[in-house]
Formats: C-alpha cells, structure tokens, sequence
C-alpha cells in the first residue's frame, strides 16, 4: 500500500545540562525515528549512548542548512520520520532548526514540537523577575555600536524583561553599556544551568562588574534585564 502523507519532522528538546532533563516521549521519539539530525553528531552521541538510542545520525548545523535542507525535505516525503535535535535545549531557538521547519510548513510536511529543556525559560522562572512580559534577543551583538543602539532601542519597550544569550569576551562591556542606558537597574547571570556547578548572579550593573574585577567570566551566559527593579543611587 502507497502512502499518501508525508512522515513526520520532531522537533525533540535535549537537556541543556543535566542528562536527566529529557522527557520519557522524547526518548521514545528519538528511538522510533528513522533518522535523527544534531548539529554536533559527536557531542549528541553521549547524550543517545545515555538513553541506549541507535538511530542512525547525521549533521545538520549552520553551515550546511541551505544545501542539506531540501534533501531532508525529500526524506520525509518518501523514506520516513525524522528527529531535529540540537547540542542542548529546543531547536530552532538560535539554531538552524528553523531553515528546516519553514521548508516542511510549505511543502505540508508534519512538524511536531516535543517540549523539553530551554535555556532562556529556566533562567527565567528562576531569576525572581517580572515574567509577564519577556522579550528574548538571541545572543547580544559583537560591536558596542550595536549593542547600544539595541539597548536604547529596547529601553521604550515598556517594562519587559529582557533575555540575551551573552558571550564571555564582551560581557564586561555589556554590563557597562546596560549600566549607561538603563542605571543600577537589576541583572541576573545564569551559567552552568542544570549542571552541578550551576551559577546565579543577580545584582546592579556596578556590582556585577566589581564582581569581574577578580573573576573573569567564563562560559555562555543567559543575561536578563529586569526594567522594573531599579535600585536608587
């Protein structure tokens, strides 16, 4: 018998940290798939060893999405399911999983999200700041130009918690920008998320960058802004 629709993209969420921060569906998910794509097939292999999950592998990153994406296009059209992972977290958030859903959405394929893990929520819900209304602006730009005009811009947003992914090389300068657009306003600085030695800094622009003085940053930071907690100097 011919099939008529299409198999299915998952789109499957991934610990950002912790092994144990995956659910039982996405394991199932990963294991019943016909082919499963990460960005890093090396750095995913130790989380599908973990879960005993034999699905053959392939790459799909930034580099190849533009070439790769209509060949899996065709996959699911005539061979089977396929399984869209990324190193840690959701795909599609700052990743290329995106290039794929838009491609399957035209050509009427299936894509089902399987929820997990998500770096910018977890500190968020963490972080004790306004969670109403949050605006998310991926990583932060490399050049203090770019970076200021972002903040100025974003300073008319009304009182929405902002998110950044940030850098090491230029979150020190970053804090110095926030502390020129918006005050002593509060800011938090999560690291190592789920992981043993997971970090939480939360104070002023000042007192983060007293705080670098003697210790360098180290390792990707969720970087959020709360508008609405300013502290009077």
């Amino acid at each position: 018998m011919l099939r008529t629709m299409p198999h299915t993209l998952f789109i499957v969420s991934t610990p950002i940290g912790n092994l144990e921060d995956i659910t039982f569906r996405a394991v199932r998910v990963l294991k019943e798939a016909t082919l499963i794509l990460a960005e890093d097939t090396r750095h995913s292999k130790i989380l599908l060893d973990n879960y005993g999950i034999s699905t053959k592998t392939e790459s799909y990153h930034d580099f190849n999405k533009e070439q790769a994406t209509p060949k899996y296009v065709e996959y699911l059209k005539n061979t089977g399911d396929i399984a869209l992972i990324c190193d840690a977290g959701t795909p599609g958030i700052a990743d290329p999983a995106f290039n794929l859903v838009r491609a399957c959405k035209v050509e009427n394929i299936p894509v089902r999200a399987v929820p997990g893990a998500n770096a910018l929520l977890t500190a968020l819900v963490a972080s004790g700041f306004a969670t109403d209304r949050f605006r998310f602006e991926n990583f932060s730009p490399k050049k203090s130009a770019q970076r200021l005009h972002l903040l100025q811009k974003l300073k008319n947003d009304g009182d929405s918690t902002l998110i950044f992914y940030a850098s090491p090389h230029n979150l020190v300068k970053f804090l110095g920008e926030i502390k020129a657009v918006y005050g002593e306003v509060k800011v938090a600085l999560m690291r190592e998320l789920t992981k043993k030695f997971e970090e939480h800094l939360i104070g002023t622009p000042s007192e983060l960058l007293e705080h670098y003085k003697h210790s360098a940053p180290k390792g990707e930071f969720v970087l959020l802004i709360d508008k609405q907690l300013r502290v009077e100097s």
